[in-house]
């Protein structure tokens, strides 16, 4: 399965690929990738697709070379583990 990349199936491919793009300065593409392919799948549960989401995010954090650097990629995986907790719902086993 491909990843659409960071943001909801309803965003426009353009944000999508805006977000994507950003967000490979600071984490690497697995993180989403397996995050996607779980919420696709519906397994393993919701919560645990994006838990997982969130520690490898922070994993690529604490990778990362200046402290000011790692609080920005830590601030940035909470934002994205929020977003996906709030409306994450919508994308959970959706069926294509």
């Amino acid at each position: 399965m491909i990843a659409n990349g960071l943001g909801p199936w309803w965003f426009p491919p353009f944000i999508r690929k805006f977000l994507t793009r950003l967000s490979k300065r600071f984490f690497r593409e697995a993180a989403w990738i397996k995050h996607d392919e779980g919420y696709a799948r519906g397994y393993p549960a919701r919560v645990v697709c994006d838990r997982k989401f969130l520690q490898a995010m922070l994993r690529d954090a604490s990778l990362t070379s200046t402290t000011v650097r790692v609080l920005a990629c830590v601030a940035l995986a909470l934002f994205y583990w929020t977003m996906v907790r709030l409306f994450g719902w919508a994308s959970y086993n959706r069926k294509r």
